[in-house]
């Protein structure tokens, strides 16, 4: 039998099953066609996350970092309570539009190293006072978030030769809602317990934004002991109200952020904030609550963007 006049195709050695001519010739024309119009007709792969995780020392301990952008100034993001650089994942990529952005995990959070030792304001002022001076150059603009907010002012009042300027959201430092103020009567395993529902609600990843080594994709810090132990620790070590006295010591140029339906720290604490900065903007937020990077980007980045280009008390 002829296969080709038959209608069929004979592979050698018969490595391939036979098929009918006239059932793979339309397909191969569609193929074809396809192909033609530019089509990718490859196989799909998952993208590339567009940034990548990366680990840097912060005196004694490794923090876990991400940076992106350009620019002759260098935003530093620091996070609350609980929660990780993620936190700061809604505005990165548009403030990286203009600036060098570094958000970190702050030290006992997210992936970053999580030492046995005191978790105190001080330790905290130490290890990211050390990191501004290896990682950055440049003016640097502390940018944090409650928790976050208290350290990035700490560092300001530390660092002014290298602090040009401060974006507070919320921060904590003045006064706290008063049933947080009795933290440090709580038992320490119900700390513990509290920081890992924060971090099951707040993940610290995004496979699809932010690329991680090998294995630091599966972490889960509600079941690391060192996690429960370390959260635990700021509570009983971080001082929330330390610096009552001291934002009228920032001289640099803030912008204070604050939700007027806060129930974390409540929109009165801001007020009383705002009215010790020597240099400050105040942007109270309507119908909004503790986390307005989170849930009011464009807002918040819009309001970093127009206070870095016109800082309040600047010289004509």
């Amino acid at each position: 039998m002829d296969p080709v006049r038959e209608g069929w195709y004979s592979f050698p050695h018969d490595t391939l099953r036979r098929a009918p001519v006239r059932r793979v010739v339309p397909w191969l024309l569609v193929l074809g066609v396809l192909l033609w119009l530019g089509w990718d007709v490859r196989p799909r792969t998952a993208a590339a996350p567009p940034h990548q995780a990366e680990w840097l020392r912060a005196g004694d301990i490794r923090l876990r970092v991400v940076r992106a952008g350009q620019g002759d100034t260098t935003l530093l993001l620091l996070h609350g309570y609980g929660e990780s650089l993620m936190g700061y994942r809604a505005v990165f990529d548009a403030l990286a539009r203009h600036y060098r952005v570094i958000a970190v995990d702050l030290p006992g959070f997210g992936l970053s190293d999580k030492p046995d030792e005191s978790y105190d304001l001080a330790s905290y002022q130490r290890r990211l006072g050390d990191f501004l001076e290896r990682w950055t150059r440049g003016p640097v603009v502390v940018v944090g978030h409650s928790m976050g907010g208290e350290v990035a002012a700490a560092l300001a009042l530390d660092h002014p030769e290298r602090v040009s300027a401060a974006v507070l959201i919320a921060p904590a430092g003045f006064a706290l809602q008063p049933l947080l103020e009795d933290a440090k009567d709580v038992r320490s395993d119900a700390r513990g317990w509290v920081a890992s529902v924060l971090s099951a609600a707040l993940p610290p990843q995004d496979p699809a934004w932010l690329g991680e080594s090998a294995g630091a994709g599966n972490y889960t810090p509600a079941t690391d002991p060192a996690y429960r132990a370390a959260a635990a620790r700021v509570l009983a070590d971080f001082d929330f109200v330390a610096l009552r006295d001291s934002f009228a010591e920032i001289h640099q140029p803030v912008l204070l952020i604050w939700g007027r339906q806060d129930p974390t720290i409540p929109f009165v604490v801001g007020e009383s904030i705002a009215a010790r900065l020597p240099c400050r903007e105040f942007l109270p937020l309507d119908n909004v609550l503790h986390r307005p990077q989170e849930t009011h980007p464009d807002t918040v980045v819009a309001a970093i963007e127009a206070f870095l280009r016109h800082p309040p008390c600047a010289a004509p």
